[in-house]
């Protein structure tokens, strides 16, 4: 009985000691990795992600042993998104993985050494192919290099008054080169005392930014985006290095102060809601639609308004535009382990698989109305069904495969502001007091707003 006794005491003693053990295995060993993931300050595109994230959550994921779990916030929004990523990169607080990040700001991500190069990461590659991004990624290098997976954007181009087109000569498509452009301000001229007067219209194009250096973001709207077009995609900056080319960029200076009087200086923000809108044309972008939307405009050359390329040298000539676009980057270093980065990757491989990335970016277009940035959104099976029938999507998503991002440079801001202080914005205010077709030789200009960017240059 004895020996029995002692038996059990000591079988009692050895799972006790197995259970210890296990538990200080548990403690050391957590089966779970939590993900911290950032999104931008805005509810909609939390929600969008929040959804995505218990999805994933509930899937159980693992990597080497331990289930992923994303937990998501939102990115600081005061005083800005950017401050609030560069204090937590300080403060070591960083996420594994955030959005909302453009080009430029990427730059400066980059050039801290605290992102990671995705240009030769397999999952990267895959997500490429399988949202169709081959012509589209080329312009979203740094350095030369990939940090950058882009989501959405927002292609910029012009915004036709439909009604005053079909009375200059544009009965059933919008103008989309420099002759037509010629041409539209020819009829405009003729007709300017009689028919356009009679419509209430006063000047062809709306732009009173183009008076207002500080407003440097607007040049991504005005000069970017035309420059893209006439250059055929060349790049402003790469590296430290300016590679702005200076007889394209005259060309876009005084493809704008052509207009000459005829470009509206003066600030308008609701003409185009008037039911008599007294301009032709202006720059537009895809979050104004629920304004007109609002104003009851239809959408067509035979209705109200129409969007049309940017302007192009040539016929056949491609229309690179601006995109205001952004995306999304991985941390590194600091608190992020490199278990939490294979986290992260697992949980964006995921999202953007074959199986569901056009469901995830249908899913993107329908929560915050912003284009996802793919090179098929027309000719995906689940994307086009969605935009069969509106017109005014299928216009705006063929200019995603040719948009370009912000330049690549920290400095960005004080680019373009030299770019309008010392260039653009003095040529244009000076050729706006000019009759159409007498603007001055733009080369000066052109010369004095290169001059003080402190970059080097070919």
């Amino acid at each position: 009985m004895k020996k029995i006794l002692v038996w059990i005491m000591a079988l009692a003693m050895i799972e006790s000691m197995a259970f210890a053990v296990g538990s200080q295995e548990t403690t050391a060993e957590p089966k779970e990795l939590t993900v911290s993931f950032w999104t931008a300050p805005n509810q909609g595109q939390f929600n969008f992600w929040d959804s995505i994230i218990k999805e994933f959550n509930d899937e159980k994921v693992q990597v080497d042993g331990k289930t992923i779990h994303i937990a998501a916030q939102m990115m600081p929004e005061t005083p800005s998104s950017e401050a609030g990523i560069q204090n937590a990169l300080a403060t070591n607080t960083v996420p594994a993985i955030s959005t909302n990040i453009n080009r430029g700001f990427a730059t400066t991500l980059v050039q801290s050494g605290r992102v990671y190069d995705l240009q030769d990461e397999q999952f990267f590659k895959d997500i490429v192919k399988s949202r169709n991004m081959e012509t589209i990624i080329p312009g979203w290098k740094i350095e030369g290099k990939q940090y950058v997976l882009p989501i959405y954007a927002n292609a910029m181009g012009y915004h036709w008054n439909s009604k005053a087109l079909k009375e200059l000569g544009f009965s059933d498509r919008v103008p989309t080169t420099v002759d037509d452009i010629k041409t539209l301000i020819t009829n405009f001229q003729k007709r300017k005392d009689t028919r356009m007067k009679e419509m209430g219209i006063s000047h062809i194009f709306l732009r009173s930014e183009l008076g207002r250096p500080e407003l440097w973001w607007n040049r991504w709207y005005d000069f970017e985006m035309q420059y893209n077009a006439f250059s055929q995609g060349k790049s402003i900056v790469e590296g430290d290095t300016l590679t702005m080319d200076s007889q394209v960029s005259k060309q876009v200076f005084e493809f704008l102060g052509m207009f000459g009087n005829t470009i509206q200086m003066a600030e308008d923000t609701t003409a185009f809601e008037k039911k008599n809108v007294p301009y032709v044309v202006m720059i537009t972008a895809p979050w104004d639609v629920p304004k007109y939307d609002a104003a009851g405009m239809k959408y067509g050359i035979d209705g109200d308004y129409i969007y049309g390329p940017p302007i192009v040298l040539q016929k056949g000539d491609i229309p690179y535009t601006f995109a205001d676009a952004k995306g999304l980057v991985f941390y590194k270093g600091g608190n992020v382990t490199e278990e939490m980065h294979k986290g992260a990757i697992a949980f964006v491989s995921w999202v953007y698989s074959q199986k569901r990335n056009a469901q995830t970016d249908l899913d993107w277009f329908k929560t915050t109305g912003m284009l996802p940035m793919r090179g098929d959104t027309t000719t995906n099976l689940i994307l086009a069904d969605y935009i069969s029938g509106k017109q005014i999507l299928q216009d705006q998503a063929k200019l995603i495969p040719n948009s370009i991002p912000a330049m690549a440079h920290g400095a960005i801001s004080e680019i373009l502001t030299a770019m309008g202080e010392n260039g653009l914005c003095t040529y244009i205010l000076k050729s706006s007091t000019l009759k159409p077709f007498s603007a001055p030789d733009a080369t000066s200009f052109v010369t004095k707003a290169i001059a003080p960017l402190c970059i080097s240059s070919v």
